[in-house]
């Protein structure tokens, strides 16, 4: 009995600071909406990102086709020809590497407009404005 009493305890006290960082989560400062503006500079390193991964997943695609065309053998779908699947695989892998190019397109605009100091304000510069009303 002593052990489940010491257990819950340990539980009780070991949830209460997570529920105290769920709680203080939704919280933001200065009455600035959570999920709100951004910065030049974190669209820039999302789309920096995002173009990562599109290139990544265009270097799948085309890793499939490369692969069906050497092997055909391992290619047992009776329902599209071979070299249309192939074909497949390679538009997908294009349309990956277009996403890519725009994605680096923006992040180079984004870049461009935060040194410039234009567009969306900052977070610090928000909260001046707000303070100066």
């Amino acid at each position: 009995m002593l052990k489940f009493t010491y257990m819950c305890a340990f539980l009780v006290f070991g949830l209460l600071p997570a529920m105290q960082t769920f709680a203080a989560s939704g919280e933001s400062p200065d009455g600035i909406k959570p999920g709100g503006v951004k910065t030049h500079f974190a669209l820039a390193v999302q789309y920096e990102e995002l173009a990562q991964i599109n290139k990544s997943k265009a270097d799948n695609w085309e890793f499939m086709a490369d692969y069906i065309e050497k092997f055909p053998k391992e290619y047992h779908d009776p329902s599209m020809p071979l070299k249309e699947h192939i074909a497949q695989l390679r538009a997908i892998a294009a349309d990956f590497r277009t996403t890519e190019e725009q994605d680096r397109a923006l992040a180079k605009k984004h870049h461009y407009l935060a040194r410039h100091g234009l567009g969306p304000p900052t977070l610090t510069s928000e909260s001046a404005k707000e303070s100066a009303n």
